[in-house]
C-alpha cells in the first residue's frame, strides 16, 4: 500500500519524495519533552484541515480532516542529527548513508512518510473523477495553507520549492560562508582522498553530502535499469533484502569511512544545518503540523 505526507496535496506528493533525498526536507517536530507554547500543539493544523474538508464539500467532495499526532524524534535521532560521533557511529553500523537501507529494514523504508485517510477515498474514484478531486485537494490546500501560515503559495509544489529554496539559501549563506566549517570541510576532503574517496567538492554542504549522493546514484542506476522510463533525480530500485544486502554492506563500510574523516567536521557542521532546519520549520509551520508532518 502506498504511503504519503500527510500535509500536502495529493498533487504535490511525487515531487516531494522524489526531491526529498537531494533537498531540504522537513525536520521532525521538536523531541519530546520540550514544552509546548499552546495546549494544543495541532491546533492550526486541525482548523486547516476543517477549512480544506469545508472547502471540499462545497466542491461536492469528500474529504477526511486528517491530524496525526507530531512527529517526534528518540534522543538518540536528535543525537545524531546535530553531529553527535557516537549516535552518528552507531546508525551508520546499521543503516549507512540510509539508501539501500530501506530494502533491507522495513522501519526505514518509509521514514517521513504516513498513511492518509484520503487515500482510499481518492483511490475509490473512477480515474477521471479522481483527477477532478486532485484538482479540487490542490485549490482547497492552497487556500488553506496560505491563511494558516501567512505565506502565499500557488500550488503544494510552490510551498515546497519556496521551503527548499530558503533552506539552500541558508545553508549557503551559514553553512559555506563559514569559514571553520571551510577548513575543517579542507581536512575532512584531504583525508577522503588520501583513503582513495572521489571527492568533487570541498563545500561544506556538498561534501556533507557527497557520501550519501553516490550511493544513491548506485541505486538510482539500478532502479533505471530495471525500468528504463523511469523519470527523476532519485529511482528507488525493487530489491529484496536478500539482493540489497551486498549494497549496503558496502554502503556501511563507506558511511564509517566518512564519519571517521569527518569526526572533526560533523559536530559543527550538523549542530548548525539543524539550527537552519528548525528556523526554515518555523517559517513554514513544519511544528505546528501545517507542512509536511
Amino acid at each position: 500500500m502506498s504511503r504519503v505526507l500527510t500535509a500536502m496535496p495529493a498533487a504535490a506528493l511525487a515531487l516531494a519524495v522524489l526531491a526529498g533525498c537531494g533537498a531540504e526536507a522537513p525536520a521532525a517536530a521538536p523531541p519530546e519533552g520540550k514544552a509546548s507554547t499552546t495546549a494544543d500543539p495541532r491546533s492550526k493544523r486541525r482548523q486547516m484541515e476543517a477549512m480544506r474538508a469545508d472547502c471540499m464539500k462545497g466542491k461536492g467532495f469528500k474529504y477526511a480532516a486528517n491530524v496525526p499526532a507530531p512527529v517526534r524524534r528518540t534522543p538518540e535521532e536528535i543525537k545524531a542529527r546535530t553531529g553527535d560521533y557516537d549516535a552518528m557511529a552507531k546508525e551508520r553500523e546499521k543503516y549507512g548513508f540510509g539508501v539501500f537501507a530501506g530494502h533491507v529494514y522495513p522501519e526505514r523504508k518509509d521514514v517521513g512518510m504516513r498513511a492518509d485517510p484520503n487515500e482510499p477515498i481518492a483511490m475509490a474514484l473512477s480515474e477521471t473523477q479522481r483527477k477532478v478531486w486532485l484538482a479540487a485537494d490542490e485549490t482547497c490546500y492552497i487556500q488553506a495553507y496560505s491563511k494558516f501560515s501567512g505565506r502565499k503559495v500557488t500550488s503544494g509544489i510552490d510551498a515546497f520549492n519556496q521551503m527548499n529554496t530558503m533552506s539552500k539559501q541558508l545553508r549557503g549563506r551559514e553553512l559555506n560562508g563559514d569559514a571553520e566549517l571551510v577548513r575543517l570541510a579542507g581536512a575532512f576532503g584531504e583525508c577522503l582522498r588520501n583513503k582513495g574517496v572521489k571527492v568533487t567538492s570541498l563545500k561544506p554542504t556538498d561534501i556533507s553530502w557527497s557520501g550519501q549522493e553516490a550511493y544513491e546514484a548506485m541505486a538510482t542506476k539500478i532502479g533505471k535499469e530495471q525500468n528504463p522510463d523511469a523519470k527523476g533525480q532519485l529511482v528507488i530500485p525493487d530489491l529484496t533484502a536478500e539482493q540489497a544486502r551486498p549494497y549496503l554492506t558496502r554502503e556501511i563500510k563507506s558511511a564509517l569511512l566518512d564519519l571517521e574523516c569527518g569526526k572533526d567536521f560533523y559536530p559543527v557542521y550538523k549542530s548548525k544545518e539543524w539550527a537552519i532546519s528548525q528556523k526554515v520549520d518555523a517559517a513554514f509551520g513544519v511544528d505546528e503540523g501545517l507542512f509536511g508532518s
